[in-house]
């Protein structure tokens, strides 16, 4: 090396160190910086591959072959995929697929921004359970639950009708925005049936889920009364403990109605509804007349012993339910509408209640009656010792305002305390004497008459009981034992007449009848033990037969109050009179004879297997050999095929039966009346509802409801049709109804619904 060589690289090494430093130092940051941003990279994003390159000066990593990256719960799939770690993008090409928790999207490219979940993918399908399927050629993903769809597709069919298969339903659109198991927003959106375009909208807005905002699917039909119905519901699902459906609807012979429906849940112990519709109506009696209907209720517990409990109905005219033929038939049937409120405190042997109640008859054919309640303040003892005695006492005390068209307003207070002494005579059999105390006191009396009136009754009562069984081992495959259960009861009441006619008659409590009876029942059981496949043991009650009577020791002809006469139907043995020579009195009542022997009462309940229910009870009167009442039924189901249910009842009426009298409380009793249910599944995703109502005594058909449903995993359409009879003049059809109500449901859920789904527009939706 020459002499001068040294010196002069000293010399440069030592001007240069200032320079050259800083710059090795800067690399070596860089460097840790780059390591570390790889590190936080890989604590977000795991890549595995067959082949992994990182570019540290571009700061990128390629995986290529099977490439799989783990993001907290989100998995993406790829050929090949691309990540910029400063822009925080990853970019993937050829069967790229990310799964989003339980979401899904399939494409042919992605640009993803890994840290805000958002992108956009390219020829792209998607699907959220559980059902939601769709696609597009470009598929934004805005957020963990929006999705932006651009020459998109939806539907719900893709469950139950797999690729390479049409589907029976979707809807295209321009542009739509997903949001998930809320709803779809969509633009310059048709529909589309098996492949054809059935209906074009500028915009929709279809809810997704089961509670979602939206409009619903309209319904149309037509009725004789009505003329072309529409009917269009929006569900507004304010929050998750409340929603709001209102429903527009014109018919076209009787205008428009608004209809709303809303539901509530303020806690696991709280919870309602309130249905309102009004409408002015053009084929009323009185034109434009304004009509409203409104129900609600609801049910709280405070606390174990405290609730709530409210059941309003509010009709502003007797015949507004029973005009429409979309009313439910319970509400087109119903007599009377009652408004009641209870706040009832429960403790271990007392309870308090607090109750308003109206009430009011809604039968065309009688006098327009209303009762009210308000209020009514209840206090009750259940049976207990009295000072460690075996001597049981109970009572009730109530107060309450009563206002009744036909009588004057009055203030009641009622009380009626009873001492009670059971006695085990033997291991099977118990006597229980009883005798007790009631006073009913009244702020005004009948009539015009100023000041009040009260009424005092004296009860005294003995019951015999006595219980005898026995067992029969079978040791079959799933019945273990039967038990046959006899019970035989023997009572003696005694009740003191008083005076009542001088008091106001509300309610059951201003009528007490008189008795001076025995009263006589058996009762036979048979229980069977079955044994279930997890070796626990079932008790199943095959039959039940029971025969009761009464025998009025001293009859007498008594005036008995109108109302406590109108609600003697014929299996009741607590009384028996002789109809035909009822004469009527005046302030309410009627004079009548008892009779000797109460009706003969058979009452049975049969279940001997699975899928089969019979139930029926018979009043028989003994001393004319006759059958005075009959309510009986009959359930039949078969699992694969559906269900049938039939019920009858008939009352002959008594002596009183075929004869019409205008001024006492038998007037024309006799009725009779069959009612029958079906549920029939004919055939797959085919099901049929049936109701109807048939009255043997005018041998009319009084209504025939039916509703013809086919639904599969993501649709149902169904007809409802009904007939249905008006009004009857001299036994005779006067006037009859048919209507018929198309629907359609587009369903989100992924399962067909159940085949009783067609029963709820026999109740009203």
């Amino acid at each position: 090396m020459p002499r001068y060589l040294l010196p002069v690289l000293l010399a440069f090494f030592f001007l240069a160190s200032p320079w050259f430093t800083p710059a090795v130092l800067a690399q070596d940051a860089e460097s840790r910086g780059l390591l570390g941003k790889i590190d936080e990279l890989k604590s977000a994003v795991r890549i595995e591959a067959n082949e992994i390159e990182r570019r540290e000066r571009d700061k990128v990593a390629i995986a290529r072959g099977d490439v799989r990256i783990l993001m907290e719960n989100r998995i993406l799939h790829a050929d090949e995929v691309e990540v910029d770690e400063v822009q925080e993008i990853i970019r993937a090409r050829g069967r790229v697929q990310l799964i989003d928790g339980a979401s899904r999207l399939d494409g042919d490219r992605l640009e993803y921004r890994y840290r805000t979940n958002t992108g956009v993918m390219y020829q792209a399908k998607g699907a959220i359970p559980p059902a939601t399927v769709f696609q597009g050629v470009e598929v934004h993903k805005e957020g963990d639950r929006r999705y932006r769809l651009v020459d998109g597709t939806f539907t719900t069919c893709r469950i139950c009708q797999p690729e390479p298969g049409g589907v029976d339903w979707e809807i295209h659109a321009a542009e739509a925005f997903l949001e998930q198991d809320e709803y779809l927003e969509a633009k310059s959106a048709s529909f589309w049936i098996r492949g054809l375009p059935a209906l074009y909208t500028p915009y929709i807005l279809y809810p997704v889920g089961p509670r979602r905002t939206g409009w619903l699917i309209p319904n149309i039909g037509a009725g004789g009364r009505s003329g072309p119905t529409y009917k269009q519901p929006f569900f507004w699902a304010i929050d998750e403990s409340q929603d709001l459906t209102l429903t527009g609807v014109y018919r076209g012979k009787r205008g428009p109605e608004a209809q709303a429906s809303y539901r509530y849940v303020l806690g696991p112990e709280a919870s309602g509804f309130i249905d309102g519709r009004i409408m002015k109506d053009r084929d009323s009696e009185r034109r434009r007349e304004v009509r409203a209907t409104i129900t609600a209720r609801h049910d709280q517990q405070f606390n174990p012993g405290l609730s709530l409990k409210s059941d309003i109905n509010y009709v502003s005219d007797r015949v507004f339910r029973r005009a429409f033929s979309d009313s439910p038939p319970e509400a087109r049937t119903a007599s009377f509408t009652d408004a009641r409120v209870f706040l009832t405190q429960m403790w271990q042997q007392y309870g308090l209640e607090l109750r308003f109640d109206d009430s009011r008859t809604l039968n065309p054919e009688t006098n327009d009656s209303r009762l009210s309640r308000v209020p009514e303040l209840n206090f009750f003892a259940s049976p207990q010792r009295l000072f460690g005695l075996p001597l049981l006492a109970e009572g009730q005390l109530s107060g309450t305002y009563l206002q009744r068209k036909e009588t004057p307003d009055s203030g009641r207070v009622d009380l009626f305390p009873k001492l009670l002494l059971p006695w085990r005579m033997m291991n099977w059999a118990t006597m229980t004497p009883s005798i007790g105390f009631r006073e009913t006191a009244y702020s005004k009396r009948p009539g015009s008459g100023g000041g009040g009136t009260s009424r005092e009754l004296f009860e005294a009562r003995n019951e015999l009981t006595a219980r005898f069984f026995r067992n029969f081992d079978v040791a079959g495959a799933r019945v273990d034992r039967l038990v046959h259960l006899l019970e035989p009861r023997l009572s003696y009441w005694y009740i003191t007449a008083g005076n009542q006619r001088r008091n106001p008659q509300f309610d059951h409590v201003d009528y007490i009848s008189p008795q001076n009876r025995m009263t006589y029942s058996l009762t036979n059981r048979l229980l069977t033990k079955l044994k279930e496949a997890d070796g626990a043991t079932r008790t199943h009650e095959i039959l039940s037969l029971s025969l009761s009577q009464s025998v009025n020791l001293n009859p007498q002809t008594r005036h008995f109050s109108d109302l406590f006469l109108n609600a003697l139907t014929p299996e009741r043995i607590d009384q028996a009179v002789h109809e035909g020579k009822a004469k009527p009195s005046d302030n309410g009542f009627t004079r009548v004879p008892e009779r000797r022997f109460s009706n003969l009462v058979a009452d049975l309940r049969a279940s001997p297997l699975q899928n089969l229910g019979l139930y029926g009870v018979a009043a028989i009167n003994t001393e004319r050999n006759r059958v005075d009442g009959i309510e009986a039924g009959v359930r039949v189901a078969y699992p694969e095929y559906g269900r049938i249910e039939l019920a009858h009842s008939f009352i002959r009426g008594g002596d009183t039966a075929g004869e019409k009298f205008d001024d006492t409380p038998f007037h024309d009793r006799k009725t009779s009346g069959i009612i029958g249910r079906l549920l029939l599944t004919p055939m797959k995703n085919v099901a049929v509802n049936y109701y109807g109502r048939y009255d043997p005594r005018r041998d009319a058909s009084l209504e025939n409801n039916v509703v013809l449903t086919y639904a599969t995993c993501c649709w149902m359409v169904g007809i409802h049709f009904l007939n249905r009879t008006k009004r009857f003049s001299n036994d005779r059809i006067q006037d009859r109804e048919n209507s018929v109500e198309i629907f359609f449901d587009l369903l989100t859920g992924g399962a067909p619904p159940p085949p009783e789904r067609g029963a709820k527009y026999l109740r009203g939706r």
